[in-house]
């Protein structure tokens, strides 16, 4: 895996899992080979009111080589465009972003086959 994308709460690895994937504030993005790291702001898609989920997922996809998804919580719409991207999506990380790549190494986290949140208000929009 060359480039995991980790939803953070902070611009760095001693931050914890943002557990809300359009709402992070930021994505770390890493090699797990390497350890080397750079923070990505996601301050331009907590602006939107609506879809902001599916903002966030073209922002990571788009000029960016980004492998993988971790995160806590991921709705229908953002997962679709992760997984038309050909992007893999770990669900219900929590704690440090030092440990969470550190079970990512180490194979402790599943890929989802699915989002992990209703879709909004019930129905598609």
């Amino acid at each position: 895996m060359k480039t995991v994308a980790i939803s953070a709460s902070g611009a760095n690895l001693d931050s914890c899992v943002e557990p809300r994937f359009g709402r992070a504030r930021f994505f770390i993005l890493v090699d797990p080979a390497t350890g080397d790291w750079e923070p990505l702001d996601n301050l331009a898609n907590l602006s939107s009111l609506l879809d902001v989920g599916i903002l966030t997922a073209k922002n990571l996809t788009k000029n960016r080589v980004v492998e993988a998804v971790v995160t806590g919580h991921c709705g229908p719409k953002a997962f679709k465009e992760l997984q038309h991207a050909g992007v893999k999506v770990f669900l219900n990380a929590r704690g440090s972003l030092r440990l969470v790549l550190n079970k990512l190494r180490q194979g402790e986290l599943q890929e989802a086959s699915g989002p992990n949140v209703p879709v909004y208000g019930g129905h598609e929009r």
